[in-house]
This record gives structure tokens, C-alpha cells and sequence, in this order.
């Protein structure tokens, strides 16, 4: 990032000049966080400086909790502008997190909107997070297959000049609007300028489509697997009504991979540098506290066994080995579960070989570790039964690890949870219960 650039050209609109030099929103919200940093004042005037469009771009640029702040601070009237100024999907966005911070504003600021932008928020605004709709954009390049190539450019160069960005494809469609194929815009520069759409249309392939109503993971694996960087979305009926662009799904795929490690460490996935060490504390607190309730479950079940632990006290130094190595075999088997959901390729139909797979690592990871276990058990307290417990237990421990670790992510998704969450905290639980009672037990069994 060029922050003397961005610096010269903030000057020039603050002295009222009109820079020619182009500036991307990223460099600008870099630059803006690092002033807000010295000097909160300057970032409000600086940030109110930029022209509508370039607010409003670069305040989607910035860290969410710098968002709630100037939705706080802003006027529904400069909220509406901002709105405006934005293409679809970020203007439904924007009006969402209006709502978030506070619902009677954002009934003001939608009030004050055109017509038009209502009418597209409100459609848009109903679909769920996990539906293609909720990232789909309606400002698109449209053409009709009777139209020329050069009847084309003109409505790209309309378009431009509205800010509407990432036009990389354009889609063709039939009088009904029916979309009937995508083009390039590589590859419609080497067509005439004079020809029409209907005569080049059989070069290309049928489009690779989706409906507003499909989940975020079909988006995925489709832009994925036919690397396209915008995907036209249709009804039921073949209708055009938008398209995905890669921007969105790249701002998807890393909200979902945060999403994923915060919940697996049990963080909070707004959390962020930024924030206040109040918010950060109240959320980690909420975690921190569910965990004590954990452990303290554990606890109950060590002390069911308390008259063998003070019997035999080499359990009392062997038993958290145990559970912490079927806690790390949990985690491993958890976190490639949760990926491989994220990515689209698992889910509860094709759950049967990938659980057997795992079954089989786990079972082999519990025969290998277990025996090792058992051999250093031996060498260490020079008593045959507690290293026969400690081996089963190790055997026992890690194989349900497998088990729990495959099939948890997978049911809680079938039951509408996020399975990031809510895994690392039922899983861990129960192993650390297993990987006592089960050491517990088999020692007070076979030892005593």
C-alpha cells in the first residue's frame, strides 16, 4: 500500500482539489485505520471528506466495529447516501448492519431510499445467510440474443461509469429473459463489432448456473470446480435475476475458515484486533465459563473413583495422559470434518466411507499409542495391571475420539447448529469423560 498516495490525494479533496490519480478502497481503509489510531478527529474528517461513492466502498472496507461506530455517529440522511452510492449486495449488507445496531434507524435511513433500491434490498434482504440469494448482486451486464456486439459495449460503458464493478462475463439472454449462455469479455474483443449475439451464440457452452434458493456450498464447489469469477443466478423457470462474483465468495471462504478456528478454540468469530479488551474479555468469558462447567462434569466422574486413586496413586499421574491424547485425536478428526463439510464434500450421504476411514485411523492410532502407553507404564511403575488398563484405556479413548470427532460435526449440521461450534464443545467434553472412567474403571477392575 502506497499510504503517501492516499495521503496527498485525502489532502487534495480536503483543499478542493479533485485528484485525478485513482485510489483503491482497501489502501484507503488501511491508511484511515492507522489515523484513527493517532487521532480519532482527523479520521472523521478525513472519512467525511471522500466522495459518496469512495465512502462508501472504503467503509466497507473497514473493521466492523469501526462500521457500528459511524453508524452510530452518522445521520440517517449520510447512512441513505452511503446506501445509494452501493451496488446491491453491499447495500443490503450496509442495511443490515444498520439494523443490527439499531432497528429504528435503520427504518429511518430505509425510508429515505429511491424506490428502486427498496424494491432490491427488499428482495434480497429475505434470504437466509446459508442461500445464494444472500450474496447475489442484480447489477449485471444483460444483453439479448438479437442485439450486436457493439449495442454491448455501450451498455458496459454505462455501467462503468455508474461504479458498478467486476464485469467479467457478460449474459445473454432470450426475449423472456431466459439466460441462455455467459460470455467472456476476453473473449468477445476478438468477435465483430457488427455481428449479433444470435450469430456467435453456438461457440459457446451452455452456462454454469444457480438458483437463488441453493446453498453457499453448491456456489463454492461450483466456482471452484469450473473456475469462474461470476455466476449467474437464476429462478426455477432458467429467469436471470443476478449473479455472484468472486469477491463475495472469497469474503465467504475466509468468514467461514475465522468462523471455524475461533469456534474450535472457542472464541467468539466477531471478535477482532480492534475491538475493546471489554467486548473481547465478555466473550471469551462466555466460553471460559461454559468450559468450567466441563471440567467440572470431569471432575464428578474422577471422583466416583476416589478410593482407587488414593489406593493406587500412579492413576492420579497417569490418567491426564490419557484423556489428552484422545482430546488432540478429537481435534484432529473434528477439524478435517468441519473443512471437508465447509467445502461441500461431506455431509450425512456420504458420511458411510469417510466414517469407516476414520474408524480404521482411529483404531490403528489406538493399538499403536496404546501399546506405547503400556510399554512406558511398565518401565515406569513395574506393575503389569495398571499398564494393561492404561493400553485399553488409550485403545478406548482414541477410537471413540475417531468416532465422536466424524459423526458429531455431521449430526449437529443435520440439526440446523453450526457444527464449528458446537462440536469442540461436546466432543471434548465427552472424551475427557470417557478417557477417565474408561482408565478409572478398567485400573479399579483389573488392578483392584
Amino acid at each position: 500500500m502506497n499510504l503517501k498516495a492516499v495521503d496527498l490525494y485525502i489532502k487534495k479533496i480536503n483543499d478542493g482539489g479533485n485528484p485525478s490519480q485513482k485510489v483503491e478502497n482497501a489502501d484507503v481503509a488501511d491508511y484511515l485505520e492507522s489515523v484513527k489510531r493517532e487521532d480519532e478527529k482527523r479520521f472523521v474528517e478525513y472519512l467525511n471528506s471522500l466522495p459518496t461513492q469512495l465512502k462508501a466502498k472504503t467503509f466497507l472496507e473497514l473493521p466492523y466495529v469501526y462500521q457500528v461506530e459511524i453508524i452510530e455517529q452518522d445521520s440517517p440522511e449520510e447512512l441513505a447516501k452511503l446506501i445509494e452510492a452501493l451496488e446491491s449486495d453491499d447495500a443490503t449488507d450496509l442495511i443490515q448492519a444498520i439494523a443490527t445496531v439499531s432497528k429504528a434507524k435503520e427504518e429511518e435511513v430505509f425510508s429515505l431510499l429511491g424506490d428502486k433500491k427498496q424494491q432490491i434490498i427488499e428482495q434480497l434482504i429475505h434470504y437466509p445467510e446459508n442461500q445464494a440469494g444472500s450474496l447475489m448482486q442484480t447489477e449485471l451486464l444483460k444483453v439479448e440474443v438479437s442485439q450486436t456486439i457493439e449495442s454491448c459495449l455501450e451498455q458496459l460503458r454505462a455501467l462503468k461509469e455508474r461504479g458498478v464493478s467486476h464485469i467479467y462475463y457478460l449474459f445473454v439472454v432470450d426475449s423472456h429473459n431466459k439466460l441462455l449462455t455467459t460470455i467472456g469479455m476476453d473473449d468477445l474483443i476478438l468477435e465483430k463489432m457488427e455481428a449479433t449475439f444470435a450469430q456467435i451464440i453456438d461457440k459457446y457452452p451452455a452456462p454454469h448456473t444457480i438458483t437463488s434458493h441453493d446453498s453457499i456450498d453448491s456456489v463454492l464447489n461450483k466456482i471452484e470446480k469450473y473456475d469462474i469469477s461470476s455466476l449467474p443466478v437464476v429462478d426455477r423457470m432458467g429467469h436471470l435475476i443476478g449473479r455472484i462474483t468472486h469477491d463475495d465468495i472469497v469474503d465467504t471462504m475466509q468468514e467461514s475458515a475465522t468462523r471455524q478456528i475461533y469456534a474450535l478454540s472457542k472464541i467468539h468469530q466477531s471478535e477482532e484486533l480492534e475491538d475493546t479488551y471489554l467486548n473481547v474479555t465478555k466473550s471469551r468469558a462466555i466460553w471460559l465459563f461454559i468450559n468450567l462447567i466441563n471440567v467440572t462434569i470431569a471432575s464428578v466422574v474422577i471422583g466416583m473413583f476416589e478410593e482407587s486413586i488414593h489406593q493406587i496413586v500412579a492413576l492420579a499421574i497417569l490418567m491426564p495422559i490419557v484423556a489428552n491424547m484422545a482430546g488432540s485425536a478429537s481435534v484432529q478428526t473434528m477439524t478435517v470434518t468441519v473443512r471437508q463439510m465447509a467445502i461441500g464434500k461431506l455431509d450425512l450421504n456420504n458420511l458411510k466411507p469417510v466414517f469407516i476411514k476414520e474408524m480404521k485411523v482411529a483404531l490403528g492410532n489406538g493399538l499403536i499409542f496404546g501399546s506405547i502407553a503400556s510399554m512406558v507404564t511398565q518401565i515406569r511403575f513395574d506393575d503389569v495391571f495398571i499398564s494393561i488398563s492404561m493400553g485399553l484405556a488409550m485403545l478406548l479413548s482414541i477410537t471413540m475420539a475417531g468416532m465422536l470427532g466424524t459423526l458429531t460435526p455431521v449430526l449437529i449440521k443435520k440439526a440446523h447448529y453450526d457444527p464449528a461450534i458446537a462440536s469442540s464443545v461436546i466432543v471434548l467434553t465427552l472424551i475427557d469423560i470417557i478417557g477417565f472412567f474408561s482408565f478409572l474403571w478398567f485400573a479399579t477392575i483389573i488392578v483392584l
